[in-house]
């Protein structure tokens, strides 16, 4: 739920001089401001639902990531591009050595 207890709250009185049914309206919507309150409120001090909610984001993160990184990882290019720096990070190691020795 993304609204706040802020959000939720009724501030203002029935006017002076309502009628019965306005005020009966804003009884209704007193009512209703109050109970969205309570659930806002119950969210908030529902940690163990909070707890599962984070998880639950930080596996589908981690998912997404992983299917990311073998995407890259078995393309062509990116294996073409590792074998060649393999290949030329051999081939300096070795006249490196070659030099000194």
């Amino acid at each position: 739920m993304s609204t706040t207890i802020k959000d939720t709250m009724t501030t203002d009185e029935p006017p002076k001089g309502a009628t019965p049914e306005d005020i009966e309206k804003h009884i209704e919507q007193t009512r209703a401001d109050l109970g969205r309150t309570i659930e806002a409120l119950q969210q908030k001090l529902d940690v163990r639902s909070q707890a599962r909610e984070r998880m639950s984001a930080v596996r589908d993160r981690a998912g997404s990531m992983a299917t990311s990184a073998k995407d890259v990882a078995t393309r062509p290019a990116t294996m073409i591009a590792a074998g060649a720096t393999v290949v030329v990070g051999g081939v300096v190691g070795a006249l490196a050595w070659k030099r000194r020795h």
